[in-house]
């Protein structure tokens, strides 16, 4: 190919890709989980009635989330939403002693949000991913708020008659 004929090939390639009708645009997504208060959670059980009935610490857990979907330009990204999901790090309340280790349905894990447009779902704990709060694609905005965890050990299950001990979760 002669020198010429190349310079002409590339003057049609540029042509072609400064007046092609398609244009390119990056996405950016900004998740932000923050925990404000809570982080670590310890119920302790000190009496028979909290044995039979159980035992809740109401509003324990505060999280900030923020989230975010837009294009480089400004515009709505291709999300369909957000959700916040848990699970345990293992398949029972594990004991620390010699006792048998208790189920992971003894505890219950109960959110609250402030951010509208969401879906709320109280669950009880598995090891498995639950999705506890939902919400809705922003837009061009941003969404942002607080979830408040609240959770219940014993309540639906009691625990009494389990083998005193220190059982821990992750």
């Amino acid at each position: 190919m002669k020198q010429w004929e190349k310079i002409v090939l590339l003057f049609l390639v540029t042509i072609f890709l400064f007046n092609s009708p398609f244009t390119l645009k990056g996405q950016n997504v900004t998740k932000v989980v923050r925990v404000k208060s809570g982080g670590i959670i310890s119920i302790n059980f000190n009496s028979i009635n909290e044995y039979s009935s159980g035992k809740s610490l109401n509003n324990w857990s505060r999280l900030n989330i923020s989230f975010a979907d837009t294009t480089d330009v400004g515009g709505d990204g291709t999300s369909i939403g957000w959700k916040l999901s848990v699970r345990a790090g293992s398949s029972a309340i594990i004991s620390d002693g010699a006792s048998p280790n208790l189920a992971l349905s003894n505890m219950e894990i109960r959110p609250t949000t402030t951010i509208p447009g969401t879906t709320v779902t109280n669950i009880v704990l598995s090891d498995a991913d639950q999705e506890i709060v939902s919400g809705e694609d922003p837009g061009t905005t941003t969404t942002t708020g607080e979830v408040v965890l609240s959770y219940d050990c014993g309540i639906t299950t009691p625990l009494l008659g389990t083998t005193p001990d220190y059982y821990y979760v992750t």
